[in-house]
């Protein structure tokens, strides 16, 4: 467990970087603090590590002050990770990520097969091992760095804005990874970040700073989104602030009916369908494994003189939401999307299951609303 005890630090030009900060980060969860540019946040993260010293208060793990440890020890017992990876350009990734093992004493071969076994844990080919880092895109950077840090198999991972240098899908793939890795690792991590997406989607924890290194909120990512402490808070996570709630209610409890459909269809589509088509105003195409292909006008069939309708008169179903693992907040999203105004939910396997409407998933929100 990390302790932020009444923990202070301002400069010599007389800035207070952080104000009379208490918090708790428990052993084993990701605490993230959050919040705009100029909040303290990353000065309060390396406080931990002793890059910064504190003006006044005490920063403990597991109930021993940082400063009764050699601030390079300390370091090398302690995963780091930043922007941009910060790499050695000079050495190869194998060599990298083989760092703090070697300099904690650990033999060169076996050094070097832990490096292995990371690359492999962080999704990175053996055949990259003798690349530099000028020749990795900067995802692969960001994951050489993230081995690097678990090299020495620290108990405590820092993570300074790791993913903010790389593209939003390249993101996406490196938030989910780092989730992976903790299922499987559970280290505690402290994570900084300005995005209150990526705050929501990775935190056990949300610490929510303003400028002047203020906490304004320390709670779940759910009760932070539900009940923000003040303007400030209610501010800072946006007006989509309740589409984000939305993501920790699950879609299982949607009541999901079978829609009229037609198929399977190979090519053109068979309008010999099932009775319940004529009355509806949509029809889903499917395929032969159930698969929803798309939305058809019902008035479309009816026209039909060849007996066939093409499949480019199709409207995309937008996107399919799957309700054993998804949240309400997908189900909407998909609701939004469809043409239809219909949220298509499918199995693991892509087959329809049903579909749910805007009554559905406005009551469902509800009660979870009122659960909450």
């Amino acid at each position: 467990m990390i302790t932020f005890d009444h923990v202070s630090k301002r400069y010599d030009d007389g800035t207070l970087a952080v104000d009379d900060l208490s918090l708790e980060c428990a052993t084993g969860e990701i605490t993230v603090l959050v919040g705009s540019s100029g909040c303290g946040k990353t000065t309060s993260l390396r406080m931990i590590n002793r890059l910064v010293e504190p003006t006044s208060g005490t920063v403990s793990i597991d109930g021993t002050d940082v400063r009764s440890s050699d601030p390079a020890r300390l370091r090398r017992m302690i995963g780091y990770v930043i922007q941009q990876g910060g790499l050695f350009p000079h050495r190869t990734v194998i060599e990298n990520i083989a760092t703090v093992p070697r300099l904690l004493g650990t033999p060169r071969p076996q050094a070097r097969q832990r490096a292995q076994e990371l690359m492999d844990l962080v999704g990175l080919p053996s055949s990259m091992a003798k690349r530099y880092p000028y020749q990795l895109s900067g995802g692969q950077q960001q994951r050489v760095g993230v081995a690097r840090a678990l090299a020495a198999d620290p108990p405590l991972l820092l993570m300074d804005e790791p993913f903010s240098a790389v593209d939003p899908v390249v993101r996406k793939e490196l938030q989910q990874e780092l989730l992976n890795l903790q299922s499987q690792l559970g280290k505690t991590i402290v994570f900084v970040t300005h995005d209150i997406d990526e705050a929501v989607r990775l935190g056990d924890r949300i610490a929510v700073m303003q400028v002047g290194g203020k906490l304004v909120q320390f709670d779940t990512p759910e009760r932070v989104l539900a009940r923000p402490a003040n303007a400030f808070v209610e501010s800072f996570l946006g007006l989509d602030r309740g589409i984000k709630w939305l993501s920790f209610f699950p879609a299982k409890e949607l009541p999901l009916r079978l829609p009229a459909t037609i198929g399977p269809a190979s090519g053109p589509v068979d309008v010999h369908r099932v009775a319940a088509a004529a009355a509806s105003e949509w029809v889903l195409a499917v395929d032969g494994d159930r698969r929803p292909l798309g939305w058809l006008e019902a008035a479309a069939l009816n026209g039909a003189s060849s007996g066939t309708v093409d499949l480019g008169s199709l409207r995309s179903i937008g996107h399919a939401f799957s309700p054993a693992t998804d949240s309400l907040r997908a189900a909407l999203d998909a609701l939004v999307l469809s043409p239809a105004g219909l949220a298509v939910g499918v199995d693991s396997g892509g087959a329809l299951v049903g579909v749910a409407n805007q009554d559905d998933i406005n009551n469902a929100i509800q009660t979870a609303a009122a659960d909450s």
